[in-house]
């Protein structure tokens, strides 16, 4: 069975000229499926990312931009902050690559490095996920679907 799943995209925004780089971090959820059937999971697939798309649509800049994925978390984050709640709000966020490489990251809210660290290490799928230090201090815009997924 493939388990309902929260997934939070972190994307660059990148406009023209010099103007630094924004982020935007989307939390949509995935809907669970039987693994012996390929159209349930494609039907999972596509409505987490249809949901995906409609937020970056839905998030209108006033100067055209480009949005690039930074990474991608299929886990729960560290801290509250992101979990549940419709987003709509600015978040100081702390985000560590992982072993496996692009796109797949560890994220989350801290006060600080070594409380986000602190609590990655508490956490068993978060630690299995082979986060690399240093983590970076990223400021985003956060945006969520607040669909809950069918089971």
């Amino acid at each position: 069975m493939g388990i309902p799943l929260t997934i939070f995209s972190l994307y660059r925004l990148d406009g023209g000229g010099a103007a630094p780089p924004r982020h935007l971090l989307l939390r949509v959820r995935q809907a669970g499926f039987r693994n012996a059937d390929a159209s349930e999971y494609d039907f999972a697939f596509d409505g987490a990312e249809d949901r995906r798309q409609a937020l970056l649509a839905a998030y209108s800049p006033a100067a055209p931009v480009t949005a690039r994925l930074v990474g991608e978390l299929q886990s729960r984050p560290v801290g509250d902050t992101l979990g549940d709640g419709p987003g709509g709000v600015e978040v100081e966020l702390w985000v560590a690559q992982t072993r496996y490489g692009p796109p797949w990251v560890v994220l989350g809210t801290a006060k600080d490095e070594k409380a986000f660290w602190r609590a990655v290490a508490q956490d068993e799928e978060l630690s299995g996920l082979g986060p690399v230090r240093p983590a970076e201090r990223l400021r985003a815009r956060f945006l969520a679907d607040d669909e809950e997924p069918d089971e």
